[in-house]
């Protein structure tokens, strides 16, 4: 075999994403807080930028499997953020309200408050006489948790202590007798027993019920009454009573409020009833170029190392700038194209909700299925049914019998909930009745299909609605 060397030329493709186009895609799924920080860092590095902020909130990151990109591979629906009042307005509904406005709100409403630890360390202060006991006590209120509870093993906490076991329950037992009543349970029966025992209504009965709370939930009354030795109906009263009390006595003491999701779409409606969608521009970070001062340092560069630095700075500041813009208009254009499908939703309500998926706008607008991913990821639109996560107007669809229109998964949904509503004690539907009054409404759907829409909607099964009703009694 001949080894030789050859020269020659070689044609071939090949594709580059430039560092502009990386930047335009990371800016437009950025939260308000993740563009504000990463806008900050520019301007630390460019001199020619100048960024003007809103003031805002801190945004809420999102839950875990809520990222808007698995959308398209998932069947589940991501449920709406608390809807607002509705908004009447007369002819075009007025511009959003300020930033300012809506921070200072939050502000106003979320006024600085004790925390749970605080409020404990004041009370061991007053009750303990014994610094040992006073140390032993502060340590044991530094390991209960938000809720209320001493979730540790009381063994492992004397070893982290250093203190003896019984000891340690001595000094549990008195704060447990602190305020708020409850506090200091190791499980959810023994906050109930305090809860009870602080208002005078602890008795035998009411013991072995809380030791059959599993039965409780699932309103096997009958059985309840004959392990107990009551009757049913006094059963069903000592549940009220249980219904009344706290089982996370630490929350009143939450010092972390969630503050109010800010729109970053308005959606209103004209006095001919046409919709306009518009960006509320409060939101908007404002980025300027000094270009007097380029003028300035451009004409002082000594080198061409200095020449080429002043020259970078002016290009990545004009990107920047050019990339915002971009992003504010994908953004409205996607908006706008979903407002335009979900007409019937704004005019109507949830319960028109039509099947859209990422594809559908893509085409639409002109973009990748990913630009619209990142174009909805933590963005809200204002309607005057409410504010939605833009996420939320995206919903796969249903199967419809012949002849019949098809139906959001979300649409579904609530004519589940909508049946339920109407049940009575003698018309309780099981899945099966379900399905078959929503083929009724030519709507094709599986019998698992609706147990799983009853799961996500937090709705009990047939048998379970059936008990409570006859008791008389919703604990869930």
């Amino acid at each position: 075999m001949l080894i030789e060397r050859n020269i020659g030329l070689q044609q071939r493709q090949s594709q580059q994403i430039s560092a502009q186009a990386i930047q335009s895609l990371s800016i437009l799924q950025y939260s308000h807080s993740e563009l504000a920080s990463y806008l900050e860092d520019q301007a630390d590095r460019n001199p020619l930028i100048e960024v003007t902020l809103p003031s805002l909130p801190t945004d809420t990151p999102n839950a875990p499997g809520n990222n808007p990109c698995e959308m398209h591979h998932s069947n589940e629906k991501i449920a709406p953020t608390a809807p607002q009042p509705p908004i009447q307005r007369q002819g075009r509904q007025h511009s959003p309200r300020r930033t300012e406005d809506w921070v200072d709100l939050a502000e106003a409403t979320c006024s600085a408050s004790v925390t749970l630890r605080e409020h404990l360390l004041q009370q061991v202060a007053l009750s303990f006489r014994d610094p040992a006991e006073r140390a032993i006590a502060a340590d044991v209120v530094e390991h209960i948790d938000e809720d209320g509870y001493l979730r540790m093993n009381l063994a492992v906490l004397s070893d982290i202590i250093g203190a003896d076991e019984s000891q340690v329950e001595n000094v549990l037992r008195i704060v447990q007798g602190f305020d708020p009543a409850g506090v200091g349970a190791r499980d959810l029966a023994e906050c109930l027993r305090l809860q009870l025992d602080e208002r005078g209504m602890m008795t035998w009965a009411m013991d072995k019920l809380l030791d059959n709370l599993d039965m409780l939930a699932r309103f096997e009354i009958t059985k309840l009454s004959r392990t107990i030795g009551t009757s049913p109906e006094d059963v069903v009263g000592m549940a009220k009573d249980i219904r009344s009390l706290d089982p996370k006595p630490g929350r009143q003491f939450d010092t972390e409020p969630t503050l109010p999701a800010l729109p970053d779409v308005v959606v209103d409606r004209d006095t001919d009833g046409s919709i306009h969608v518009e960006l509320n521009t409060d939101l908007l970070p404002r980025v300027l170029v000094d270009r007097q001062y380029y003028a300035e340092i451009s004409g002082k560069a000594r080198n061409a190392e200095d020449k080429r630095f002043v020259v970078d700075c002016m290009s990545n500041a004009n990107w920047l700038v050019r990339n915002l813009d971009q992003r504010a208009q994908t953004v409205l254009k996607v908006a706008t194209e979903i407002a335009k499908r979900q007409e019937q939703f704004l005019r109507h309500g949830p319960e028109h909700l039509r099947p859209l998926g990422l594809k559908d706008v893509a085409e639409a607008v002109g973009v990748h299925q990913s630009t619209v991913c990142r174009a909805i990821a933590h963005r809200h639109m204002l309607t005057s049914h409410g504010m939605f996560e833009l996420k939320y107007f995206f919903s796969n669809s249903i199967n419809a019998t012949a002849g019949s229109e098809e139906q959001s998964a979300e649409t579904v949904r609530q004519k589940i909930r909508q049946l339920i509503e109407t049940e009575t004690p003698k018309t309780v539907m099981s899945d099966d009745t379900i399905v078959s009054a929503l083929r009724d409404e030519g709507i094709e759907i599986a019998r698992r299909t609706v147990a799983k829409y009853r799961d996500m909607l937090r709705i009990p099964s047939s048998a379970q609605r059936r008990r409570e009703m006859r008791a008389g009694l919703k604990l869930c």
